[in-house]
């Protein structure tokens, strides 16, 4: 096992001697070059581009938040078994009994695990999210056939929410097994947006393992199926049409196919326009329009190799803060992670620091902010970089 405080070379070149590989081995398997990889083993180099990463990763049968030292599980606030709860609901292992609740209050509870989860506080989320499952089997067991629709979708979310939380806790097949639950209750609800919801959070999975293609073909094809007529569409159709173009585009600018991804974000624009400014729909959880699909601009001139375009697109990004406190964070760190590659390192640093304010229970499951500290830390035998060292004590990155 490698340790979480390892360097990323550390790590590497642990998981590659367990693969009783060379560096020529690891390199023709992933395409990275040798010079690149022996740089990162010799700590001559601090951080690579998530698109190699995710290449070594892959060649080494190792997921790429393993190589980023992330955490698995709870960073911090566990207090009883959190995860190992959350496997247990998932697996339909907890006993499924207890009173019928009534819709009104299953739809409260789930809108309160919507502000959880966006607000980035994953311990509390963790700690609910099992009793939840356990109300919503049995109530929608149990539903009248005029609430069962209803009780499908809580039901439905639930598990949505839960399989987005256990991917941020680096447990990403767990997270498709709560999705493939997720995607039954809302296929027995019979609304094809609710299920085209859950393929945009697979997608967004996919992704998160690397697994880019795989991720593009079903972001696709969901927005194939409801592309909506722009001119009649509901702000709903429009909303989740929008949010599975925001997903083929991640995976279309991760896989360095970087002029379809652009064209996919004009087409996010096209939906942002017909809905006149950011707002929330019932199946997005979140607000979509103009200011994410800049968000979206920033993150693909990043992934491009573009950093300071990423920083010029940034000013169009007027007021990040309005957006949840998660999505907000992760936001910073695209930023963060442009600054750095441009070396602003105090700015870099500033923002990240920035981004924890924000949402501190979320920054240590980022993979990216680990990414970034590691590239900085060197960069303090030359400059003056106040806050570094205790934030990257913070998120037990050795200093």
């Amino acid at each position: 096992m490698v340790a979480e405080s390892a360097s990323l070379g550390g790590r590497l070149l642990a998981y590659r001697r367990r693969r009783r590989m060379s560096q020529h081995d690891l390199a023709t398997a992933s395409g990275v070059s040798v010079d690149v990889i022996r740089k990162l083993e010799q700590g001559r180099r601090h951080s690579a581009r998530l698109e190699t990463l995710t290449a070594l990763a892959h060649a080494l049968d190792a997921q790429p938040a393993e190589l980023l030292g992330k955490p698995r599980g709870l960073a911090y606030g566990a207090e009883d078994s959190e995860l190992l709860q959350l496997r247990r609901a998932v697996l339909g292992l907890l006993p499924v009994d207890g009173p019928v609740l009534q819709i009104g209050d299953l739809q409260n509870a789930l809108a309160r695990s919507w502000q959880l989860y966006w607000s980035g506080t994953y311990p509390v989320l963790a700690r609910d999210l099992p009793g939840l499952l356990g109300a919503a089997r049995v109530t929608a067991s149990s539903s009248t056939v005029a609430d069962l629709p209803a009780a499908r979708t809580v039901l439905a979310e639930l598990l949505q929410i839960t399989a987005s939380l256990l991917a941020h806790l680096a447990h990403e097949d767990l997270a498709h097994l709560a999705l493939h639950g997720a995607r039954h209750a809302a296929e027995a609800a019979d609304d094809e947006l609710l299920s085209a919801s859950m393929l945009a959070t697979r997608s967004w999975i996919l992704s998160r393992q690397g697994l880019w293609s795989e991720a593009e073909d079903v972001a696709v094809r969901a927005a194939a199926e409801v592309e909506p007529v722009l001119s009649v569409a509901s702000p709903d159709q429009v909303a989740v049409w929008g949010e599975l173009l925001r997903y083929a585009a991640v995976a279309l600018s991760r896989s360095g196919r970087h002029s379809e991804a652009a064209e996919t974000i004009t087409l996010m624009n096209t939906a942002a326009a017909r809905l006149g400014g950011d707002r929330a729909t019932r199946y997005t959880g979140v607000s979509f329009g103009p200011m994410v699909v800049a968000m979206r601009a920033v993150d693909a001139a990043i992934s491009a190799g573009k950093p300071r375009k990423a920083l010029q697109l940034a000013v169009r990004v007027e007021h990040p803060e309005h957006m949840p406190p998660a999505m907000h964070m992760r936001y910073l760190l695209n930023v963060a992670w442009a600054q750095t590659l441009d070396w602003h390192s105090g700015d870099a640093v500033a923002t990240v620091l920035r981004a924890e304010r924000v949402a501190p229970q979320s920054l240590p499951h980022q993979g990216i902010a680990r990414a970034i500290v590691a590239e900085l830390l060197p960069r303090r035998r030359a400059q003056r970089l106040p806050g570094l060292a205790p934030l990257a004590e913070r998120m037990n990155i050795t200093v």
